[in-house]
């Protein structure tokens, strides 16, 4: 009688164990698909920012330096007393700007790169 109820305790947490796994996996996948749409959403927006900056012939690398200045705004609110270096210069902002408008592009050359051109 001791062995049965052993078996079907173990039993029980099997399964308690695999249902709870199964609901983990489905959460995941659930998360995952909802930071899928959210990437799609701010893709959409920075497009139609673009396409708005470019009709009103304003550069549309501005919307970089906006996500940029955000996001140090972000970290600025958001600190917990972590301490973030970040050069603030204005090459340090041509850089930036240079590698970002690169990257979405498709390609990454360095200033040297194209002052030798």
């Amino acid at each position: 009688m001791v062995t049965l109820t052993k078996k079907k305790s173990a039993e029980a947490e099997g399964n308690a164990i695999k249902i709870s796994a199964e609901a983990e996996k489905i959460a995941a996948q659930m998360r995952g698909q909802g930071v899928a749409l959210f990437r799609e959403e701010v893709a959409k927006g920075m497009s139609q920012a673009a396409k708005e900056m470019q009709s009103a012939h304003l550069d549309s690398s501005f919307i970089l330096f906006s996500m940029w200045t955000e996001s140090l705004r972000h970290f600025a609110e958001q600190g917990k007393g972590n301490v973030i270096f970040l050069d603030g210069s204005t090459d340090s902002m041509k850089r930036t700007m240079h590698e970002m408008m690169a990257l979405s592009k498709g390609g990454l050359t360095s200033p040297a790169d194209e002052k030798s051109k």
